[in-house]
């Protein structure tokens, strides 16, 4: 498989965790709101609990699939790119920056 069908079917994979969030949040505002209706109990109150513990749920199916899917957080991709950056810097300045170092006569070499 080369990398670009790799990537296609990572965006695919992607689509598809994004599309189950969105699901599994649906499910749980609507489970949710069908316990506080057969209760007969839609105060405020509990409309906000009810909001906190569907929110909560939801966040747990998006733990589940950044798990699975191995996504790597924003800042700490960044984070790598300035580090890889300065790295390159490095090793171009080591490889290729300065004129080349004269041995000692005194060293043998």
């Amino acid at each position: 498989m080369s990398e670009e069908q790799r990537g296609r079917a990572g965006i695919g994979e992607g689509l598809r965790a994004g599309i189950g969030i969105l699901t599994a949040f649906k499910e749980a505002i609507e489970e949710t709101i069908d316990e506080a209706a057969a209760r007969n109990d839609l105060r405020p109150e509990r409309a906000k609990e009810a909001l906190t513990g569907a929110l909560s749920r939801a966040q747990g199916a998006f733990d589940d699939v950044r798990e699975r899917l191995d996504v790597v957080p924003r800042r700490e991709l960044d984070a790598l790119r300035l580090e890889l950056e300065e790295l390159r810097r490095r090793v171009e300045r080591l490889e290729g920056g300065g004129p080349p170092r004269l041995l000692d006569a005194g060293t043998g070499g």
